[in-house]
């Protein structure tokens, strides 16, 4: 005899046939596809010294072991609070068929099923204590069931071990039993969580060491892998390839993550005409040629079975495998944005590439969802996951999320992710791509599952979206998935970018299109000036769906004080901040520059910033330009105040951040009337707005040069505008906007405050 006795409490075999997941049914996959004599043969190679079945609510697969001197019969009976939804899952162990009639007669009263249990010896076992098998538990049901059962099962192997800890947690301080199963259903894991006593001769004598507290949960604990795995091998066995080569459908893909997000931990649930069995093959069949593992699914099966592969070696392998797929179709659909874009092959080649990953990826969720549920705290404030793409190109979205991160949103804990450096959860890249027609400016594109996890782990209660950038749209998409609050805010014109850098109207349409499918999937969208909400209603959207989300100026930083004589070379320099790109009007900048300049030669054009453009500017300007190439901090803040005046050309921006930090260094300011400076700018009051054409511009850069009252004037009401659009004033509105969102999503504020 052993020195100790082994055995594998919680298993199913191919009696649990009938899945009480909708999800499942639509898909053809049972509850299980093991037959009791694998499940057998299984755990004996596997070292236990008894086996035993536990399917749901039925003993038929234990039944059929039942000559065999070293099993049990067992079940896993689904039980429920007489007269209440919330239901659990006892493991009923060693029972004859007399005890499980009338233990499926009573389940709809767990006092009286434990009463019985107990009164009769029957080892008994709750299994997944914190698992709802039916509505949500709550303290007073946990009580009641510590009570009832002193044996909890600690380490269920298809549960992540945060799962597992709360039980073990509390069978350690409280007191009790802990025993251990592995929960298979795909004839994987069998054995390979268990619980082990003394040594045991028969089962009668092992189940009384349960029953007497001889015991402990010992092997693996769960996770996204095993849980994925143990998914595609229940399509395995139970579909096969099939005779049909159908590619998987992307829509199909997601539909099936959506149903297990929403099932995944409900024991009802109806079959859905949508989905059928061919998309669960045509899903295997896209993940096993994605993995570019030679093999078949059957060896594939095996090899899990036998531990020639480790569920983390092969994660390993298909996230490898999706992230080098990922980069290689990136480079394609970027080539082809140059050459013309075939938007069905790239939609081909990205969905392709994301396949090894997808299945992974829900599991993840899935089980990360599960986690959030156990460490929930009511008094927690909401959590707000801000998805932003470029922040390592200097411009107003940058400095924007600078802001948020140096001052926090009143009400709600805000952290920043996306692949550049200074945020708080930075993504891997798989890629990093430059804007088509934008020298110099860099996009990284996250792997799947580094998003997946920053979004998962991070708990969080909305996700505010800054573009439909890379991250941005694999946030999106996941966001549904978790169903999870989605709001977006809207900072820059990029179709009116593309069209103007492209030089072609197709690319400028593609753009429009690409924002308008964005945009207008997004519950509320948040933007920051009149013209910003004329051009989201050219995008469809609705205006009850726009709310507004203006920026703030920093008028500590910004100040008049900070001025400089001397510091640049000119009588009367005029400054311009930001990049130097043809979209941001820096040539007809510099041609009603050169206009004013013939007329007034005092004139000098100091440039912060840079750009695609400014070598050319450099040409063109020759030594009545001053480049000082990006400043920042102090540096800045005196450039601006050691100016005459701000000159703003561009008519595509959405709000016209720099136009607020001049005026606060008490810079008179003239914008071409277009975008957002439209808005910001009283004329005539707080500054000039002129016409589009270079010559108006001229005009006006040379009225205020020209004419001393006019300019301190300006000066001075410019400067006092400011003192209201304060950062924290800012900062109110974007809570405004998050509480929005929050209340208006399904279940709102139900997990935490809403500030």
């Amino acid at each position: 005899m052993n020195e100790n006795c082994r055995v594998d409490l919680h298993v199913h075999s191919t009696a649990s046939a009938r899945s009480k997941l909708g999800v499942q049914r639509s898909l053809h996959l049972p509850e299980c596809a093991t037959t009791p004599q694998e499940v057998y043969a299984l755990a004996k190679a596997r070292g236990m010294d008894f086996v035993t079945i536990t399917d749901h609510d039925t003993i038929q697969g234990a039944q059929t072991l039942a000559d065999l001197p070293d099993s049990f019969i067992s079940e896993e009976l689904t039980v429920s609070f007489r007269g209440e939804p919330q239901a659990v899952h006892v493991l009923c162990l060693g029972i004859t068929e007399r005890e499980h009639v009338w233990l499926q007669a009573h389940n709809d009263d767990v006092e009286a099923c434990a009463e019985y249990l107990d009164a009769n010896e029957i080892t008994a076992a709750l299994a997944h204590p914190f698992y709802a098998v039916g509505a949500p538990l709550t303290a007073r049901h946990r009580r009641r069931l510590a009570q009832l059962f002193p044996i909890w099962e600690t380490r269920n192997g298809s549960r992540a071990k945060e799962l597992n800890l709360p039980a073990f947690v509390y069978i350690e301080t409280q007191g009790g039993t802990a025993v251990g199963g592995s929960d298979d259903h795909a004839g994987i894991d069998i054995g390979r969580t268990f619980t082990q006593t003394p040594a045991a001769g028969t089962p009668a004598e092992f189940l009384a060491h349960i029953r007497a507290g001889r015991a402990d949960a010992h092997g693996a604990q769960g996770s996204a892998a095993k849980w994925t795995h143990a998914a595609m091998g229940l399509a395995i066995r139970s579909l096969g390839r099939g005779e049909r080569d159908d590619r998987a459908k992307p829509a199909a893909v997601l539909r099936i993550i959506e149903r297990v997000m929403r099932e995944g931990d409900l024991r009802t649930g109806q079959g859905c005409g949508d989905l059928g069995p061919e998309d669960a093959r045509a899903l295997l069949r896209g993940w096993l040629a994605g993995i570019e593992l030679a093999l078949d699914e059957h060896e594939l099966l095996a090899r899990l079975q036998d531990g020639r592969l480790r569920h983390p070696d092969l994660m390993r392998r298909a996230r490898c495998t999706h992230e080098r797929k990922l980069s290689a179709a990136v480079g394609e659909v970027m080539t082809m944005a140059e050459t013309g874009l075939d938007l069905g092959r790239a939609q081909t080649v990205l969905f392709d590439a994301c396949l090894p990953a997808i299945p992974y990826a829900a599991a993840m969720a899935f089980l990360a969802r599960e986690k959030v549920k156990l460490n929930r705290n009511d008094s927690d404030r909401p959590r707000v996951a801000l998805v932003a793409d470029g922040l390592g190109t200097m411009h107003g979205v940058t400095r924007t999320i600078e802001q948020i991160r140096e001052r926090g949103v009143p009400g709600y804990d805000v952290e920043v992710i996306g692949t550049d450096a200074d945020v708080d959860r930075r993504l891997s890249a798989v890629a990093e791509i430059e804007v088509p027609y934008y020298r110099g400016m860099h996009i990284g594109v996250p792997g799947l599952p580094a998003l997946t996890e920053a979004l998962t782990e991070g708990r969080y209660d909305l996700v505010h979206l800054c573009s439909p950038g890379p991250a941005g749209i694999g946030a999106w998409l996941l966001a549904r998935v978790l169903e999870l609050p989605v709001i977006g805010s809207y900072h820059t014109e990029l179709a009116a970018y593309a069209g103007v850098r492209s030089g072609q109207a197709q690319i400028e349409a593609l753009a429009t299109a690409a924002l308008a499918a964005f945009y207008g999937a997004l519950p509320t969208v948040l933007s920051p000036s009149p013209s910003s909400d004329a051009r989201l209603a050219e995008l469809g959207v609705p205006a009850t769906r726009i709310a507004r989300w203006d920026r703030g100026v920093d008028i500590e930083r910004f100040d008049p004080g900070l001025r400089t004589p001397g510091r640049f070379a000119g009588e009367i320099n005029v400054l311009y901040a930001g990049r130097l790109t043809t979209e941001k009007g820096i040539d007809r900048l510099a041609e009603a520059f050169e206009a004013a300049r013939s007329r007034d030669p005092r004139l000098q054009l100091v440039l912060a910033g840079g750009g695609p453009e400014e070598a050319a500017l450099r040409e063109r300007l020759g030594d009545s330009a001053t480049f000082l190439g990006w400043l920042s901090g102090r540096d800045l803040a005196v450039a601006y105040a050691s100016a005459d005046l701000f000159a703003f050309a561009s008519g595509t921006d959405t709000f016209g951040q720099v136009i607020l930090e001049a005026q606060a260094s008490g810079l008179p300011v003239v914008a071409v009337n277009e975008g957002g400076p439209a808005w910001l700018i009283a004329d005539g009051e707080t500054g000039l707005l002129t016409g589009p054409e270079p010559a108006a511009l001229a005009e006006g850069i040379l009225r205020l040069a020209l004419q001393p009252a006019l300019h301190a004037r300006i000066r001075k009401a410019g400067l006092a505008a400011t003192r209201g659009r304060t950062w924290d004033a800012s900062m109110a509105r974007l809570a405004a906007g998050y509480r929005t969102a929050l209340l208006g999503a399904p279940a709102a504020g139900a997990a935490r405050n809403i500030a």
